[in-house]
């Protein structure tokens, strides 16, 4: 019995991954320095979209005021029955 127990031992311990096998993986490191990269990637361009909608918002604000401002110049115009 205790030879079948080691021939299933060796046969086991005969496909598991050798320490060169395992080299070019990924270590416990690589992954955390992976995630910080990627964090500091994604909150960048978070800023960035967030810069790019303030700016558009901020456009779109003038735009409008800019419409208002362009029909009360009209109006001006009309009650002074001038075109300028």
């Amino acid at each position: 019995m205790s030879e079948l127990t080691k021939e299933h031992f060796e046969q086991v311990v005969a496909n598991l991954a050798s320490k060169a096998d395992l080299a070019p993986l990924a270590t416990k490191q690589d992954v955390r320095e992976g995630v910080e990269e990627l964090a500091r990637i994604t909150s960048g361009g978070f800023a960035r979209t967030e810069e790019r909608f303030d700016d558009l918002e901020t456009r779109l604000d003038v735009t409008a005021r800019l419409k208002v401002f362009e029909r009360k110049f009209e109006k001006l115009e009309e009650a002074l029955h001038i075109k300028l």
